[in-house]
């Protein structure tokens, strides 16, 4: 398993950003890196809902959420991909609201293909992970912003 974290600033109320993130089948509405989504089955928030995500410029995802706590905690399991440098990994989101900003954190911990090939490519993976997960928290930012 290799791990990245990234943090950042988002200058919205964490209310604002969990009205975003609990719409979870929809990240496809607000999140340029993820080109179509769709809930894969019932559940369209908390604890087992799960879906679909195909990713910009290529690539697929199966996603379930393992852990909701409102306002402070998501965490996401990437269950399985298609066409894409890693198997499966588990995103952990982090909250703190001060002064009406959230603070905002993400560990993400993935499992990369390609055997003992992943050493040597693992650097430049975190570093494009990171910066997709950079987009992820401004894209984030400027609809928790539209809808605060």
């Amino acid at each position: 398993m290799r791990e990245i974290n990234v943090e950042g600033n988002i200058d919205a109320p964490v209310g604002a950003i969990w009205g975003v993130l609990a719409d979870f089948p929809n990240i496809a509405d607000w999140n340029g890196g993820v080109k179509k989504s769709f809930s894969t089955n019932d559940q369209t928030d908390g604890v087992g809902a799960t879906r679909h995500c195909d990713l910009s410029p290529a690539g697929g995802l199966e996603e379930t959420v393992v852990e909701w706590d409102e306002g402070k905690r998501l965490v996401i399991s990437i269950d399985s991909t298609s066409k894409l440098p890693f198997k499966s990994g588990l995103a952990t989101m982090s909250f703190d609201e001060v002064n009406g900003a959230t603070a905002m954190s993400i560990h993400y911990a993935y499992e990369p293909r390609f055997g003992p090939l992943a050493r040597l490519l693992g650097p430049l993976l975190d570093k494009q992970l990171s910066k997709g997960f950079t987009g992820f928290l401004s894209d984030l930012e400027s609809t928790a912003q539209a809808k605060a």
